[in-house]
């Protein structure tokens, strides 16, 4: 595969983690969490509401970065460092579907 389909494939990862990601803080918030690949555990012992908003401010990093929102706030460089710490935040606090994806999303972008 070239690098530009990496690329591609890598885009449409992060993309689908960030959203992911969204659903899961505000799932969390909600108190009900998601169990399709639990994250570390973190959540358990912050509570349900500082991990929901932890994950929807991670997310929305995510898909800034990533390009799909415009707040500039929250925008860093698109580069797969950032992305891949981004991913492993986002695992530990709970969304761990969202992390995997965003990670491997992040490992794509080095090859």
């Amino acid at each position: 595969m070239a690098k530009g389909q990496f690329t591609q494939i890598a885009k449409i990862l992060i993309l689908v983690g960030g959203l992911l990601g969204l659903l899961y803080g505000v799932l969390q918030i909600l108190g009900m969490g998601f169990a399709i690949l639990p994250g570390l555990g973190l959540g358990v012992m912050l509570g349900g509401l500082i991990t929901g908003i932890i994950l929807i401010v991670l997310s929305l990093v995510v898909l800034a970065t990533s390009g799909v929102v415009d707040i500039p706030a929250l925008k860093m460089d698109n580069n797969w460092i950032i992305m891949l710490i981004l991913g492993i935040l986002l695992y530990v606090f709970g969304g761990g579907l969202p992390g995997i994806l965003v990670i491997i999303g992040a490992i794509l972008m080095f090859l």
